[in-house]
C-alpha cells in the first residue's frame, strides 16, 4: 500500500457580506479551503481479460496458449518508464514509475519495477504488470502477441479499476525507453 494526498476531496467556502442601506456590497469577507485527503491505496489487480480471438483473423490477437515465434527476445532497453496522463493515474498509481530490466521470461525480458511490481510476458502472449514475476493478475495488461519489445507496442494499455472490477483501456498509458 501507498500512502496518497488527495485534494479531490471538499471545498469549503464561508463568505460574510456586509451591505449598505441600498443593498450595495460594502465589504465582503470570506474563506475558501479544501479538504485534503490523506488515505492509502490498495494494489489492487485482477486477472486479465481473454481476449482471444478464432485462428485465422488477422487482427493480432492468437488463441491463448500460442504466440509468434519462440526464440528468446532481446529487448536493448534496460530501463522504461510507465506513465499515464489518463484515469490509471488515480486507479493504480503505484504500478507507474520506473522498470528496470530484471532478467528473461518465456522468452521475452522482464522488469522490476515501483512497489514490488514486475512487468513480463504472459504464457498465452501480452504483457502484465503484476504482483510477482509470472503471478497471473496483474493491474496493467496488454494483449498484444507480437514479437515487439514490450516499449515498441504503439498502445492498447489496460488498467485495472478495482472499485468497478473491469479493465479500462488507457490511451495516454504509456510504456517507453529511458536509456
Amino acid at each position: 500500500m501507498a500512502r496518497v494526498l488527495s485534494t479531490a476531496g471538499l471545498l469549503f467556502c464561508f463568505l460574510l457580506l456586509k451591505l449598505s442601506e441600498g443593498g450595495e456590497i460594502i465589504e465582503i469577507f470570506g474563506e475558501i479551503s479544501s479538504n485534503e485527503i490523506d488515505h492509502e491505496v490498495p494494489n489492487s489487480g485482477a486477472k486479465p481479460p481473454d481476449l482471444t480471438i478464432i485462428a485465422g483473423n488477422n487482427s493480432g490477437f492468437l488463441p491463448q496458449g500460442q504466440s509468434k515465434g519462440s526464440a528468446e527476445k532481446s529487448c536493448g532497453c534496460q530501463n522504461l518508464i510507465l506513465s499515464s496522463l489518463g484515469e490509471t493515474k488515480h486507479s493504480q498509481p503505484n504500478a507507474l514509475g520506473i522498470y528496470k530490466y530484471y532478467q528473461l521470461w518465456l522468452g521475452q525480458p522482464a522488469y522490476y519495477g515501483p512497489y514490488g511490481s514486475w512487468l513480463y510476458s504472459l504464457a498465452g502472449g501480452g504483457w502484465l504488470v503484476g504482483p510477482q514475476l509470472g503471478s497471473p493478475t496483474g493491474f496493467i495488461h496488454n494483449t498484444d502477441r507480437s514479437p515487439l519489445c514490450p516499449y515498441e507496442i504503439p498502445g492498447g494499455w489496460m488498467y485495472f479499476n478495482a472499485h468497478a472490477g473491469l479493465w479500462y483501456v488507457d490511451t495516454t498509458l504509456v510504456l517507453r525507453c529511458i536509456s
